[in-house]
């Protein structure tokens, strides 16, 4: 089951610890192509054993007022994060490292078909990214 988004702060601290990117799926209500990709990516994805070592899966509901915990420590909402990361069109998928930095995106859905694999290459750079801005810091 994908989790909605409620505490990055957290999150990012066992992303930093796994050395594993974070990924958001942000979502509006009533949006086929979201319901597409929840359902038959994101959603299965969120059960199979060999991501929970790869990724953190989160949701966010672009228009939701329900409050979360941003990267940083402080209280936010599901709307000024999906504002803060100008997410715009919907599905957006982001992965971030520990500290709420953008490492790969991907927006909307052209074929179902390669969403999964592309999704995959994007988790599997985002990952190199991250273990590399570790290794700066």
């Amino acid at each position: 089951m994908l989790k909605q988004a409620k505490d990055f702060f957290t999150d990012a601290k066992q992303a930093a610890a796994q050395k594993i990117p974070i990924l958001v799926m942000f979502s509006a209500p009533d949006c086929p192509y979201c319901e597409l990709v929840k359902s038959e990516v994101i959603e299965p994805m969120s059960e199979l054993k060999e991501y929970k070592n790869k990724v953190i899966l989160r949701h966010i509901l672009y228009s939701s007022l329900a409050e979360i915990i941003d990267f940083s420590g402080e209280n936010s909402t599901h709307e000024q994060f999906s504002f803060k990361y100008v997410t715009n069109f919907y599905p957006t998928l982001l992965l971030f490292d520990d500290y709420g930095t953008v490492l790969g995106r991907k927006i909307g859905v052209v074929l179902i078909e390669e969403y999964w694999h592309d999704l995959d290459i994007l988790i599997e750079q985002a990952s190199k990214k991250f273990k590399q801005l570790e290794a700066i810091l």
